[in-house]
């Protein structure tokens, strides 16, 4: 039985169905999201009993690093990594219900809204269902050293937008990981990748109809 309130279960996310690299992005993105939020600004705007953003942001960058040391075949990495995810998991989703109950008991759906975490779309009985299509037009640039900026056209009932990142051969399905999900389809932002290494992206939307196709492939080499 789940313990939280349905009053809480307001958020379409769920860490523990994230890859190691997704978990560790959603980290970084989710502490950069709160240091962006007019309400969660200034010293004490984060409950000190909760996961401080520059915390949150070290355990997602440490995540990424031991992964990508596990995955070089490194199996004290490996056994690192999987010790550490369950911290990772618990601050996100501690950060997360927080602003949950904030927004709630405030009436303030801002507080939510405005971290680009998808809302949990419940269906109205004959609600018409707008089936998502592929996003078109896929682009990708340089942002910082180790960041790709991912773009596509908006899609037309989509909520949620996910990134297929991959640095080996792309024909191979294993060779590829997913990052989101985000809440805008512009400049998706990718951190962690390896500087001169050659990237190939993909990217798929949601909407309340289920997940749409892959779109088309595009690669960059990051600086």
């Amino acid at each position: 039985m789940s313990l939280l309130h349905p009053l809480l279960d307001i958020v379409d996310v769920n860490v523990r169905d994230m890859s190691h690299v997704e978990l560790g992005n959603f980290a970084i993105n989710l502490a950069d999201a709160f240091a962006r939020h007019k309400d969660f600004q200034g010293e004490g705007a984060i409950p000190k009993p909760l996961c401080q953003l520059d915390v949150l942001r070290s355990l997602g960058a440490g995540h990424l690093a031991v992964t990508k040391e596990a995955e070089s075949g490194n199996r004290f990495k490996k056994v690192e990594r999987d010790a550490s995810r369950p911290m990772v998991e618990l601050h996100t989703t501690m950060l997360i219900n927080w602003a949950a109950y904030r927004s709630v008991t405030e009436n303030k759906p801002t507080l939510i809204s405005e971290l680009d975490l998808p809302p949990k779309m419940k269906a109205s009985k004959g609600a018409l269902h707008i089936e998502v299509t592929a996003p078109q037009n896929p682009k990708a640039k340089h942002g910082k050293s180790g960041v790709a900026l991912i773009t596509v056209n908006r899609v037309p009932g989509a909520m949620a937008y996910y990134v297929g990142i991959c640095k080996g051969d792309p024909s191979l399905p294993e060779s590829w990981s997913t990052v989101g999900p985000f809440h805008k389809s512009r400049n998706m932002e990718l951190t962690g990748l390896e500087p001169g290494q050659l990237y190939y992206f993909k990217a798929y939307c949601s909407g309340p109809s289920g997940q749409s196709e892959w779109s088309s492939i595009i690669s960059l080499r990051i600086l």
